[in-house]
């Protein structure tokens, strides 16, 4: 079974996170499949906006990087190039020039708030809560999750979401702007799939170039931002604390 599945509906690219065993955490082969999915959709012109979500019956939207396989990552080099790998995904499907839509159905954790951070429209089901939970692992975002936070919502709501770590309701993440739409249970794929079909309706050329816009605007300094992250995450990575953390969580699980 593939760890991404791809559901072709014409104008609308759904990109599932498909490991509900692991609860849609990712690993390296997930961030090779996303890219593969995004090169692969190079050529569908019918595509105007992809919509980026995970397997929903276990109540979570992605869990974040899959301890399991990382543990074994234990220098800072080594956390730097799986970070790159994620920035290579994201770049891939970015690359695409139509809007990335995240599809929030239950509950992100860590690098699950950074891919949904990465996406330019969030919509979340109103009992979806936020978990930026890196810090408890000793580590920083790595995965871009800094930088995009801060264009989403003040500094002082961004430190207080990721130095406590404590959850962020749909709600609250709504009122600080991380969080586009509200939908009720059940309802983000719809949603997303409606403001995909309505951003259709428009040219394709000049929704092409208004992506362009609106990401290059918002990215000017985001770039320098990334490098310093991908530095302090390799850093903190390879601390003695992130692998204690680690390995308290993987005996409780």
């Amino acid at each position: 079974m593939s760890n991404v599945e791809r559901l072709d509906e014409g104008a609308v690219q759904i990109l599932q996170i498909n490991r509900p065993d692991r609860k849609n955490a990712v690993d390296p082969e997930t961030f090779a499949e996303l890219r593969a999915h995004a090169e692969a959709l190079r050529s569908v012109p019918a595509v105007r906006g992809v919509i980026v979500t995970g397997e929903a019956s276990g109540g979570v939207f992605v869990s974040g990087g899959d301890l399991k396989v990382l543990q074994g990552v234990r220098t800072a080099r080594g956390a730097r190039d799986l970070a790159r790998k994620a920035h290579a995904a994201f770049d891939a499907l970015r690359e695409l020039g139509v809007p990335l839509v995240a599809a929030v159905a239950g509950d992100a954790f860590g690098g699950g708030c950074e891919l949904a951070a990465a996406c330019d429209y969030r919509v979340a089901e109103a009992q979806v809560r936020f978990h930026w939970v890196q810090a408890r692992f000793g580590v920083t975002t790595g995965w871009g999750g800094a930088a995009n936070l801060l264009e989403l919502v003040p500094r002082g709501t961004a430190m207080r979401w990721l130095l406590t770590t404590d959850p962020v309701g749909a709600e609250e993440a709504r009122a600080a702007g991380f969080v586009d739409a509200l939908v009720g249970a059940g309802g983000a794929l719809d949603h997303a799939r409606d403001f995909i079909g309505r951003v259709a309706r428009q040219p394709k050329a000049g929704t092409r170039r208004m992506v362009f816009l609106l990401r290059e605007t918002a990215r000017l300094d985001a770039r320098r931002a990334q490098v310093l992250e991908l530095d302090h995450f390799g850093r903190s990575w390879a601390t003695t604390d992130h692998h204690e953390a680690v390995a308290r969580f993987l005996r409780k699980v």
